[in-house]
Parts: C-alpha cells; structure tokens; sequence
C-alpha cells in the first residue's frame, strides 16, 4: 500500500497516510474535516559521477539475459 500525502484546506495541516490505491480521500487528524490529496514527490538516486555542474552522468545499463539465479541479474 502507498503512503499518499493530504492538505487540509480547513486547518493547512499536512500529514500522510498509508491506504490502499482504491481510497477516495482521508479526513484531517487535526480538525476531521476532509483533506485533499497532495502532489507528492519523490527522491531519486542515479549512479554515476558529478559532472561538477550539478547533472549527473548515468551509467549505462548492461544488457537483460534470460533466465539464471536472479532473473539474468546476476549473468550466470
């Protein structure tokens, strides 16, 4: 199950809430007033050296094979 984020429009308290993907929505723990979901956003973490500018170069990915002890992740 995900953990969605919500603002409440009522009391401006934000608080996440761990739900199924199918929930409608969530009351405020604050105020119990309905509370609207938030964009959310989410870290990300690429391999690959600073290129000093601040992007990140990344890493090319090896090539799938088929089968073996991890699904081919492991190439034996």
């Amino acid at each position: 199950m995900p953990i969605y984020e919500y603002h409440c429009p009522t009391c401006s308290n934000k608080f996440e809430k761990l739900q199924s993907m199918s929930a409608t929505g969530a009351d405020c723990p604050q105020c119990e007033q309905p509370a609207k979901r938030a964009l959310s956003v989410f870290a990300s973490i690429s391999s690959g050296e600073s290129s000093g500018s601040g992007e990140f170069s990344q890493m090319p990915v090896p090539p799938m094979r088929g089968g073996g002890c991890c699904g081919g992740g492991c190439f034996h």
